[in-house]
């Protein structure tokens, strides 16, 4: 069962969902932008997400896996900061909020003047009360359902935007600067002579028209909702967002289909090679931020990686 803070947050809940309200709860004694530290100390960067972010398992090849929130450390110098991957695979956002050992111990652990990268969606899908539903409601409102627990227990199960902003919420407090992200791409393509492809295999025999100029990658699980759904909580929140769809997608396209299967062992796990490739991508976009505050944070790798285009990155600052 969600913990006593929680409960706190389900009753200011319709609150921050005003924005002119929000904010003045979230940025009491909080840092505004993203990376603000306190006191000079060596800051945390906490990675908090599915197995996208972090992954053991073996491809189908025979390789393992990675998330990119792995290789992410390499382009933080360790003397300056400290990448903590506390991803889970397998993980919604509701599931993440209420497994023990996910933020209920993460959340301890934050300090202030530490960095929380939040992102979560691609397991959120299955809403319950749908049976051994892992996923979150679906929006961002206040709605909830009852969910009975394999040992009988009822579970209330709120929405992806609830849990969501209980944990950038919860991370504020404890003086922690949140960045959300959209989802993490996926290898799905589709193309206009009806064919779709996921990690490369196609769902019918390619017509003779077919054309890979053409393929066209997916932008967002649930047609692109969550990415929207996590861009509107920023406004709300003010909370700055990076759009790790759509600039990772927008990689993925120039690079054509066939070179972006090699990274993936499905249509959602990455290799090393495919891991390393986001985490390059995050921090395009994390330096994209206006004076962002991780520039200074890089290692020698993360130094040499072009900053993205602005379009991708919203501060969301307090009015």
């Amino acid at each position: 069962m969600p913990s006593d803070w929680s409960k706190t947050f389900l009753r200011r809940w319709r609150l921050l969902l005003w924005p002119a309200v929000g904010a003045v709860v979230l940025h009491s004694g909080a840092p505004d932008a993203p990376g603000a530290q306190s006191g000079g100390e060596r800051p945390t960067i906490f990675v908090c997400g599915d197995s996208t972010a972090r992954n053991t398992a073996k491809g189908k090849n025979g390789e393992p896996c990675a998330g990119w929130g792995t290789p992410l450390a390499d382009y933080f110098d360790p003397a300056k900061a400290t990448v903590a991957n506390v991803a889970h695979a397998g993980t919604s956002s509701r599931t993440y909020f209420t497994n023990p050992g996910d933020w209920p111990g993460v959340l301890p652990r934050i300090n202030p003047g530490d960095f929380v990268l939040l992102v979560f969606g691609i397991n959120d899908g299955t809403a319950p009360p749908a049976p051994n539903a892992r996923g979150s409601l679906r929006g961002l409102g206040d709605q909830t359902v009852d969910v009975k627990r394999a040992d009988g227990a009822i579970e209330v199960a709120h929405t992806y935007g609830w849990y969501m902003s209980a944990m950038a919420t919860a991370a504020r407090e404890r003086g922690a600067s949140v960045i959300l992200l959209t989802v993490t791409t996926r290898d799905i393509w589709t193309n206009p002579c009806g064919v779709e492809f996921r990690a490369g295999v196609p769902s019918k025999p390619l017509p003779p028209d077919y054309d890979p100029k053409l393929d066209r990658i997916e932008r967002g699980t649930g047609g692109g909702r969550y990415t929207q759904w996590t861009k509107e909580l920023g406004r709300r929140l003010h909370l700055p967002v990076l759009d790790l769809t759509n600039l990772c997608a927008d990689r993925y396209e120039a690079m054509g289909r066939a070179a972006v299967d090699q990274f993936y062992s499905d249509h959602n796990h990455t290799y090393a090679a495919g891991a390393d490739f986001v985490a390059a991508t995050i921090v395009a976009g994390l330096k994209a931020f206006p004076h962002s505050r991780f520039t200074p944070l890089l290692s020698e790798k993360g130094r040499a990686v072009a900053k993205a285009d602005a379009k991708y990155v919203t501060e969301n600052g307090a009015p």
